[in-house]
């Protein structure tokens, strides 16, 4: 018996089916970590019977079923067949080659086959009895049964040892026949109960006995009563089916004198009838004749009838071409509007960049100019640094000359008063020497007022350099603030007239009208000509959504010639408003309520759109809430 092919088919990771044929050479599979060497060996030992989920690496058993990946669906089965060739008859089967096949669907149905025919997990068990083949045998061995085996954990050797003997099958059946001798003892308790429950519903089992006994006695004697009562039944009827039988015979009998009566009067109808077909020929060809002429009649009415119902659908379709007319004009002028309102914005946003721009540019100059006369200053201060250093070098000579002059003064005493005869021209040289030291002390004074001044002076000029660059810091804030509001706006301009033009959310047939100007390129749609506080803006076009596609056209003409085109293009339908028909159209008067205004006093329209506003938003009102809320 040797292993000669492995099919699976959405078992784990084996999505698509793989087969597996193990021909003579093959040793084993190899691979990289990941690509499913372990799921084979999890295919042979499920399909073997294995139902722990933990020795197949699962924690419950619907896992085994491929669970999809990112392109491809999870499927509804698992089915995993192992072939064998029997050519030893080492299976107690007469077939040479078997095929074992277990099937999981994810219903939690499950299934075995043994050569195509649906069998048990136990025959399939009984099958590999003593073959050294199943789902918990050691001819499959992972990595952690060899550290088992070696290390004999729950006597594993002895169980390996045990089934290379055949001894395993042996144990096998004598565990089953033990669980049988079992199962007998508990039938025989229960046989016993049983014996007891039985003895103890005897006695009301034979009074259930006796009742049926006279039970079927008095149904023995129903049963021949009725068949008496059925006699005596059956001679009453004879008797009276025979009175019956003669009336029916009298009765026949004046059946047939009446239907001598009825064929002689037949016979009259007849004559009676070839007399009344001439008449009814005559009245046939004069009732054809009117019938012509009633068809006549019933042509001209259908005909008449078409024609009005041609002029009523003609009336209601240049109703709704001029409402749609008018929708247009209004959505036209209504967007002209809003164009207008984004120009002067962005001419505003222009000014004020332009304005921003001018005072860059002052701010410019004057920073230009500071800095040029701070770098005049930062020279000057240099110079004045690098005199004040020179005369302190200087003081610091004079100092130490007049420290040694002084020594010598010293010196000079002492020997004055050793030497009065050198007295006079000591003193003569010390008093040049003491008015060298004035002039020398009164300079280094001056040069130490200037440096303070130039300190002060440099301390100034650093506090307006600093205020400038902050300044200048503030307007390139200023400047790119206003760059991006005049972009946003640019944007919001271009979107909104982008929009405008492309006419992006109206129905094809205005989009094919604005962009064909032959029919009046200065239509305007409702939503074009009328405006409101932004305030009111919600719920008055909340009203007037339905009419706000409505061109508005001066009269029907050219409300008929833009029908024509959206008809020749078959581009669908418009609405229009015809102003013509709304000179005549006189509004109610508005009504004074407490928080409610009438929605045409807060409209804002073109004076010739007076009558049709008065028309659309005639009895209109808005109830104001709290805070001027609608």
């Amino acid at each position: 018996m040797q292993l000669t092919k492995l099919e699976i088919k959405g078992f784990k990771s084996f999505g698509d089916k793989v087969v597996i044929n193990f021909d003579e050479g093959i040793t084993g599979i190899v691979g990289p970590n990941g690509c499913g060497k372990s799921n084979v060996v999890d295919a042979i030992r499920w399909v073997l019977g294995e139902q722990k989920t933990k020795a197949l690496r699962s924690d419950k058993m619907e896992n085994v079923i491929f669970n999809g990946a990112k392109n491809r669906k999870p499927t509804q089965l698992a089915e995993v067949s192992l072939t064998f060739s029997n050519t030893k008859n080492l299976l107690p089967t007469e077939y040479s080659e078997v095929t074992i096949t277990r099937k999981y669907y994810r219903t939690g149905e499950s299934e075995y086959l043994l050569n195509g025919i649906t069998c048990r997990l136990k025959d399939i068990n009984n099958l590999f009895l003593d073959t050294g083949i199943g789902s918990d045998s050691y001819a499959i061995i992972e990595l952690k049964m060899v550290d088992d085996i070696l290390n004999d954990k729950d006597n594993s050797r002895r169980g390996l040892f045990e089934e290379a003997a055949g001894i395993s099958k042996f144990k096998i059946r004598k565990k089953e026949t033990l669980k049988r001798l079992e199962d007998t003892d508990k039938d025989l308790e229960r046989v016993e109960d049983l014996l007891f429950e039985i003895n103890k519903n005897l006695k009301s089992l034979e009074k259930q006995a006796k009742q049926t006994e006279t039970y079927f006695k008095l149904k023995e004697e129903y049963k021949s009563l009725s068949a008496r009562l059925a006699r005596k039944l059956i001679g009453r009827n004879r008797t009276s089916l025979l009175d019956i039988n003669s009336k029916i015979e009298a009765e026949s009998d004046k059946k047939l004198n009446l239907t001598k009566l009825i064929a002689e009067k037949d016979a009259l109808l007849e004559k009676e009838k070839t007399t009344l077909l001439g008449k009814e020929k005559l009245l046939a060809s004069r009732q054809k004749a009117l019938n012509e002429h009633i068809n006549k009649i019933r042509q001209y009415e259908s005909e008449h009838k078409i024609k009005n119902e041609r002029l009523r659908y003609l009336n209601d379709k240049t109703a709704n071409l001029q409402s749609q007319i008018d929708q247009d004009k209004k959505s036209n002028e209504r967007a002209e509007f809003s164009i207008q309102s984004l120009q002067n914005e962005l001419t505003s946003a222009e000014k004020i960049f332009a304005e921003t721009e001018l005072r860059i540019g002052s701010l410019k100059a004057e920073y230009e100019e500071q800095k040029i006369k701070t770098s005049a200053l930062q020279q000057q201060s240099g110079q004045i640094n690098t005199q004040f250093k020179a005369r302190q070098d200087e003081y610091y000579k004079l100092t130490k000359a007049l420290e040694i002059k002084q020594i010598q003064l010293s010196t000079l005493k002492q020997e004055l008063d050793k030497a009065t005869s050198d007295s006079s021209a000591h003193s003569a040289n010390l008093s040049d020497f003491e008015a060298k030291l004035d002039y020398l002390e009164g300079q280094l004074e001056d040069r130490q007022g200037e440096l303070e001044k130039l300190k002060s002076l440099e301390d100034e000029l650093q506090k307006k350099i600093y205020s400038t660059e902050h300044l200048l810091e503030r307007i390139k804030d200023e400047k790119t603030q206003v760059h991006r509001k005049l972009d946003a706006r640019q944007n919001e301009y271009n979107l909104t007239k982008s929009l405008v033009d492309n006419l992006e959310g109206f129905p094809e047939a205005i989009k094919f009208l604005k962009k064909n100007s032959s029919w009046g390129k200065d239509a305007p749609l409702l939503s074009d000509i009328i405006t409101c506080d932004e305030r009111y803006r919600i719920p008055i076009e909340n009203f007037l959504e339905p009419y706000m596609n409505y061109y508005v056209v001066e009269n029907e003409a050219h409300a008929f010639e833009a029908v024509n085109l959206l008809t020749d293009a078959s581009k669908g339908k418009a609405n229009f408003f015809v102003l013509d028909n709304f000179e005549k159209f006189t509004g109610t008067p508005a009504k004074i309520y407490d928080q409610v205004i009438a929605a045409t006093e807060i409209i804002e329209f073109d004076p010739k759109y007076t009558k049709l506003a008065q028309y659309i938003l005639d009895n209109v009102y808005l109830v104001l809430g709290g805070k001027e809320n609608i």
